[in-house]
């Protein structure tokens, strides 16, 4: 009787252990997604690429109105990107007027 007890508190023991293994691995692994919104100062595309024309977006973020050549506004999950600039740079934009087709922004006219 002592060997069959021994035996099944094992096993209770070791499916513990991996249900809390698992569960951990799986929370640990899921990063919390958090949306970060950026809208464009200027109102020609020159100069796009450059941060300092850019304000973070706290709240609700404007209306870009009819879609044009110029960017609006950009969103971009921050767990992605860390920053507006480490946005910018892994889009490999080759000009300021390529930031309008990036995605997650919004272009207005």
């Amino acid at each position: 009787m002592k060997k069959s007890f021994k035996a099944a508190l094992m096993v209770v023991l070791c499916a513990g252990g991996l249900t809390a293994a698992f569960a951990f691995t799986k929370s640990a692994s899921v990063k919390k997604a958090g949306l970060i919104a950026y809208t464009y100062n200027l109102g020609t595309s020159a100069g796009a690429r450059n941060v300092a024309n850019w304000t973070l977006a706290t709240g609700s973020t404007p209306s870009c109105g009819t879609a044009g050549s110029v960017p609006c506004k950009v969103i971009f999950d921050s767990s992605v990107y860390a920053t507006l600039q480490d946005y910018i740079n892994d889009q490999d934009f080759t000009s300021d007027a390529d930031v309008v087709s990036g995605p997650g922004v919004v272009s207005k006219q």
